[in-house]
Parts: C-alpha cells; structure tokens; sequence
C-alpha cells in the first residue's frame, strides 16, 4: 500500500495502456499516480492538486492539446514542477525544444519501468513512501 504522503505524480496520457504501465512502474516504485488521458483532464488535476503534486509526465501526442501547450500552461501555474516529456519524437529535436527549462527532462518512447524512475530522478524526483 502507498502512503497519502508518498511523492505524487501525474501521467498524462491519452494511450491507456502505456499509462497503465506507466501508473503501474511508479506504484511499485512507491510513487502515488494520478492520471488523465487529455489535457483538459490534467489541467483540471493540475488545479485541484496544487501543491500536492511533485512532478508531471506528459505524453505530446493529446487528443485535444499538444503536450508542449500542457507543458506551457502547467509551468505557468507552478514554476518549479518537474516535467518529464514522454515522445516518440526525435530526442535531440526535443531536447532543442525544451532546452530553455532546466525543470524539463525528456525520455524517449518506448520507455521501460526502470527509465521511467530514472528520469524522473534526473529532475530531482524520487519516491516517498
């Protein structure tokens, strides 16, 4: 079982079984998950969240928003979150992107558990359990 304390993190995610990987990989790390499958989901989450929440992953293929738009609107409510940009994309073009956010880590699909755990410590993220 997971502690309410532990380290939460929210996937965002439209292909629900690589979230449910995903959700799963952190779980057994001692992360706390929540998840949303479109932008508007996460946003609303993001909100309702605030301070409870220590770090995002965010899938750039959304339904309804482009992952660099969540990105933008999540870093204008919370500054300093961390943000792990899960992409299928090109590394080095995404690196490109996003080299401007120091808060921002990439990690390329098709990503493991292991992986996954270890970029979110790249950003300083590790679980509280």
């Amino acid at each position: 079982m997971i502690s309410p304390a532990a380290t939460c993190i929210l996937i965002v995610e439209d292909e629900v079984l690589v979230r449910m990987f995903a959700a799963d990989a952190l779980e057994e790390a001692g992360f706390r998950v929540e998840q949303a499958s479109s932008a508007a989901e996460a946003l609303s989450k993001v909100q309702a969240l605030q301070d409870g929440l220590t770090a995002v992953v965010i899938d750039l293929g959304l339904p309804d928003r482009t992952g660099d738009a969540v990105a933008a609107e999540i870093r204008a409510l919370h500054s300093e979150l961390p943000i792990l940009i899960a992409s299928g994309r090109s590394e080095k073009e995404l690196r490109q992107r996003f080299a401007v956010d120091s808060r921002v880590a990439i990690m390329v699909k098709p990503y493991t558990g292991p992986m996954l755990i270890d970029a979110l410590g790249s950003l300083g993220v590790t679980a509280r359990t």
